[in-house]
């Protein structure tokens, strides 16, 4: 008898453990999780095969907790406060400087791939920021990309930039002046926000970033960045309640909303770069001062009380 064999006689435990990884590679591969679809692509591919051999549905349901297109919703503890970064998605998301409450997360997409983290940041009960964070969970088709940079083709934007990328890869970042009824989930954030005694500005600086990564099976990994600010917090741009206001041609009429903007665009075109680095869950491609550096909006708490007091 070999020494196998006698093992094989000897050891139920050990013999277990065996029959348990066949057992969960196939679970593995019937249902991959997030992070195995980042590190094998292909993976996707198997689970697909898998489900329609065996007749499983992965249409979305007609209906979820959170009713309707605004998929499942969960209302997060805005007590909890969140500084420099958060993991998200499989990812980091750095924050801008400040105290960063949760607001809620939604998953939406035919399988639960994309998640949605909304953030926001607030002094004296008013709105100073407000993130809305989107992500891909496990790639997506290449068609997923298509028209993720058209945003940053507006001519309207204050600003804007294009990074060099091959398609279907993309990566760009732009500001703009928006009402609040541009938010995604308006009527959801706000009611939200109104239920926790907070106000929105009228009028607000949007700095958005998108990248979409492209791999080698023709799948994308994506994540969008839209960082709403409170451009109005100030007695000199407080009379600037539309974005008319904040319009390119306007913005020389009014030095304090130039100044802000110009603040902005300079902090959005650093903060890409952060927000990559996240992307790619690399934060050692800065320092711990470069970012905190960056992460100072033009909206940002002015002094330490100010982000340690946030809800006061």
């Amino acid at each position: 008898m070999s020494a196998f064999s006698r093992l094989w006689h000897r050891a139920p435990i050990w013999r277990l453990c065996l029959y348990s990884i066949f057992i969960f590679s196939i679970l593995m591969l019937v249902f991959p999780p997030a992070y195995l679809g980042r590190l094998w692509p292909g993976v996707q591919n198997i689970t697909q095969r898998i489900h329609h051999a065996l007749g499983m549905n992965d249409a979305p349901p007609a209906d979820n907790a959170g009713g309707g297109d605004d998929g499942v919703v969960t209302m997060m503890p805005i007590t909890d406060r969140l500084t420099k970064a958060i993991p998200f998605a499989g990812r980091i998301l750095p924050l801008p400087a400040g105290v960063w409450h949760p607001v809620m997360n939604v998953i939406t997409g035919p399988h639960g791939e994309i998640l949605e983290n909304i953030l926001v940041r607030v002094h004296d009960h008013v709105v100073t920021g407000l993130i809305g964070a989107e992500a891909s969970t496990q790639a997506l088709p290449e068609s997923a990309a298509l028209s993720m940079d058209s945003s940053c083709h507006d001519d309207r934007n204050l600003a804007a930039h294009i990074m060099p990328a091959k398609p279907p890869g993309a990566e760009c970042w732009f500001t703009a002046a928006v009402y609040p009824t541009s938010i995604t989930r308006t009527a959801l954030i706000a009611n939200r926000l109104k239920e926790l005694g907070f106000t929105l500005p009228n009028v607000l600086y949007k700095a958005s970033w998108t990248l979409a990564s492209p791999s080698p099976d023709h799948t994308v990994n994506v994540e969008t960045v839209t960082i709403f600010l409170n451009p109005v917090s100030n007695a000199k741009t407080a009379t600037l309640q539309s974005p008319d206001d904040w319009a390119k041609e306007a913005l020389p009429q009014h030095p304090a909303a130039l100044s802000f903007v110009q603040h902005g665009n300079s902090w959005m075109e650093t903060w890409a770069h952060i927000l990559h680095d996240g992307f790619n869950s690399d934060m050692m491609a800065s320092s711990d001062e470069q970012r905190a550096r960056a992460s100072q909006d033009p909206a940002a708490p002015t002094d330490t009380k100010d982000a340690s007091t946030s809800l006061d």
